[in-house]
């Protein structure tokens, strides 16, 4: 069975850290890669990425099917861009342990108010043979 262990392994890679906002806390460094449906309130700067599934799981063909949702978030359009263009090109027909990938990137979503930001999702299908 796919987890989220895998896509956040998958994602924690400098070719997507290195685009990634860090934020230092007491001497530790947190990168902004999230997994879950939000960016915690205590991370506070704006280059990140949150994923989470966002179908349901589909077993009941000859193949488990699992969809997530990667968020590339940035205070650009032209960097949430590119965050999802270097997730997509990490992520898509990638092999995880048996589970093979197809990506989409979806229109980018401008901020709804000061607050927010450019948010560029990547859809991202896992399949694999039962």
């Amino acid at each position: 069975m796919f987890n989220s262990n895998l896509m956040y392994d998958a994602l924690n890679v400098s070719a997507i850290t290195s685009l990634l906002d860090t934020m230092t806390i007491a001497t530790v460094d947190y990168v902004g890669l999230f997994d879950g449906r939000g960016i915690p309130d205590w991370f506070t700067l704006f280059k990140t990425i949150n994923f989470y599934l966002s179908g349901t799981y589909n077993g009941s063909l000859e193949w488990d099917e699992y969809t997530y949702s990667v968020n590339c978030r940035a205070e650009t359009d032209g960097e949430s861009r590119t965050i999802a263009e270097a997730a997509f090109t990490l992520l898509n027909r990638a092999d995880f342990t048996g589970y093979h990938t197809n990506c989409y990137v979806l229109e980018t979503i401008p901020p709804q108010d000061s607050t927010d930001v450019y948010n560029t999702a990547v859809e991202v299908t896992l399949k694999s043979r039962l």
